[in-house]
């Protein structure tokens, strides 16, 4: 074997080597960021409130999540209050201002949805454990901001797009398909306005919208509490209450 393919073989054996070891290095320079495993992994539950705003309306919002997938999240528009949680088996809704004066539970689709946002984690912590799979797509141009863009395929076949900033390895994009009253959209998702809680690093803004759409709607956040007590019955889909039996008329 001549000398110069020689050389050609270790490049391409060491190109696959640092690319199969890409993934879990970028990862582990991202859990890093955010605060490393040990703080990570101390916090139980979390609180955030807020604002959201869609268009010129605005709605005060919570969202609670418990380690290790349980999730809701509350927000207020014209007195009404509506609700979407997961108790870690049953996801519901309950949206009174669409006409919905009882729970509903929800679709399959939308079940994959909630139990990816429930993970108290997120998909790529420990992802080879939970069934999932992450693949290093490249580095690529992200607004202006050099990214490391990430491709996350759940064990349900969900599938998403993280971006990491190459300079701080906090996630600034995700692109992901959700299902909204029925219908398949993709997603984005600009996340940004880090502040540190506790020695953890969170981000207190996330801006959504339809790709290739204007509009959409922001959450700010105000405030974020770790582990903060919680009332496990607070995810349980309340009971529906029976409809009301009409009387009969006895025959005269």
């Amino acid at each position: 074997m001549s000398k110069k393919l020689l050389l050609s073989l270790c490049a391409v054996l060491l190109t696959v080597s640092a690319f199969g070891q890409t993934v879990d290095e970028l990862l582990e320079k991202n859990l890093k960021a955010e605060g490393g495993k040990d703080k990570l992994k101390a916090v139980q539950s979390m609180r955030l409130t807020g604002k959201m705003k869609m268009g010129p309306m605005e709605a005060p919002i919570t969202i609670v999540k418990v380690r290790p997938s349980e999730m809701r999240m509350d927000f207020t528009i014209q007195g009404m209050t509506g609700t979407s949680a997961y108790d870690g088996t049953t996801g519901w809704n309950l949206m009174p201002f669409m006409g919905n004066k009882d729970p509903q539970k929800m679709t399959e689709e939308q079940l994959k949805d909630i139990r990816v946002e429930a993970d108290f984690d997120g998909p790529t912590y420990d992802y080879k454990a939970k069934g999932n799979k992450v693949e290093y797509v490249g580095k690529v141009d992200t607004e202006g901001t050099p990214t490391y863009k990430l491709h996350v395929t759940t064990k349900e076949g969900k599938e998403s797009n993280i971006y990491l900033d190459a300079e701080t390895y906090l996630v600034i994009r995700t692109e992901a398909t959700r299902n909204v009253q029925g219908q398949d959209l993709e997603m984005e998702t600009t996340i940004g306005d880090y502040k540190t809680v506790d020695g953890l690093t969170m981000p207190y803004s996330m801006e959504s919208h339809v790709k290739g759409k204007e509009g959409g709607q922001a959450i700010t956040v105000e405030k974020i509490e770790l582990n903060p007590k919680v009332d496990a019955a607070m995810f349980k889909m309340p009971a529906v209450a029976p409809a009301p039996k009409t009387e009969e008329k006895k025959p005269q």
